[in-house]
C-alpha cells in the first residue's frame, strides 16, 4: 500500500503491486478456443500481456455525513441514488474506489489490428481486472477487519439505480484519479481504459449487488438475479 497524497490525503491511499494470478489454462476455457495454431497465438499474447499488466486501484476512506430521501453527503460531496442511500442508511463509513486493468496492458493492447484478436485482448484485461477487484476486496476486509462487504458502482443496471453521470463526482470525491492511476472520464462519463471500475464499497451484513434491482433481461453481465421485492422497497415513492 502506497499513501497517495499529503496530510489532507491522509485516507486516500493506491494499490499498484497486485499480483497476477491468472493462467493461460484459464484464458484458453474463457475464451473457448481450442484451434492449435490460435492457442499458439493466444499463449504467447498472453504472457507478454501478464508481463507488462500492472493493475491498479485508487481508494479513500470516507464518511456518510447526511442522507435525506435519495441524497447523500459523503465527505462534502453531495450523490443523489435512491439505491446508494437505502443501501448506506446504516453505514458511516466507505471506500471509494477506482480499479483498473492498467494503462500500460491497455495501451499495449490496442495496438492489435486483427479484430478477433482485439476481442481475446480484452478479455484477458477484463480477467486482470476481476482479479484486481477480488484482491482488493481482499486487502479491505483484512486491513479493516470487516468481515462482509458490498458494492455500489454509478451506471450499473438501471438508469434509476445511480446515474452514470455522478461518476464525475465519485472521482471528485477520490481526487487525482488520472494522476495517480492514469484513469480518466469521457465526457460521457465512461472510463478509461475501459477495462475499469468504480463504486463505494462498504461493510454490510448482506451481500448487495447491483444486479438484484436491474430489469434489463439477458445480461451476459449479470452477477445476481433481479430481486423483485427489493426493487419494490427501494423505489416505493415511485
Amino acid at each position: 500500500m502506497v499513501q497517495a497524497g499529503g496530510m489532507e490525503e491522509k485516507m486516500k491511499y493506491k494499490l499498484d503491486n497486485i499480483p497476477i494470478t491468472t493462467t493461460i489454462e484459464e484464458v484458453l476455457k474463457k475464451l473457448r478456443i481450442e484451434e492449435s495454431d490460435d492457442v499458439a497465438m493466444i499463449t504467447e499474447l498472453f504472457a507478454t500481456a501478464k508481463e507488462i499488466a500492472k493493475p491498479k486501484v485508487l481508494y479513500k476512506e470516507a464518511f456518510v455525513e447526511e442522507i435525506s430521501g435519495n441524497h447523500i453527503r459523503i465527505d462534502g460531496i453531495d450523490f443523489e441514488s435512491d439505491v446508494v442511500a437505502a443501501n448506506l442508511k446504516d453505514v458511516h463509513r466507505v471506500f471509494a474506489y477506482v480499479c483498473t486493468c492498467g494503462t500500460e496492458v491497455d495501451d499495449w493492447s490496442r495496438k492489435e489490428k486483427d479484430y478477433v484478436v482485439s476481442l481475446w485482448l480484452d478479455m484477458v484485461k477484463e480477467m486482470f481486472l476481476h482479479e484486481a477487484s477480488n484482491y482488493f476486496k481482499e486487502y479491505l476486509k483484512k486491513s479493516y477487519q470487516i468481515q462482509k462487504l458490498s458494492a455500489v458502482n454509478p451506471g450499473s443496471g438501471n438508469v434509476e439505480n445511480w446515474n452514470i453521470s455522478q461518476q464525475s463526482l465519485l472521482f471528485e470525491l477520490i481526487g487525482d484519479v488520472k494522476e495517480e492511476i492514469g484513469v480518466s472520464l469521457t465526457d460521457t462519463f465512461l472510463m478509461y481504459p475501459i477495462k475499469s471500475t468504480s463504486g463505494l464499497i462498504y461493510p454490510s451484513e448482506t451481500d448487495f449487488v447491483n444486479c438484484s434491482l436491474c430489469t434489463r433481461e439477458n445480461c451476459q453481465g449479470r452477477r445476481a438475479e433481479f430481486d423483485k421485492e427489493l426493487y419494490a422497497q427501494t423505489f416505493s415513492h415511485f
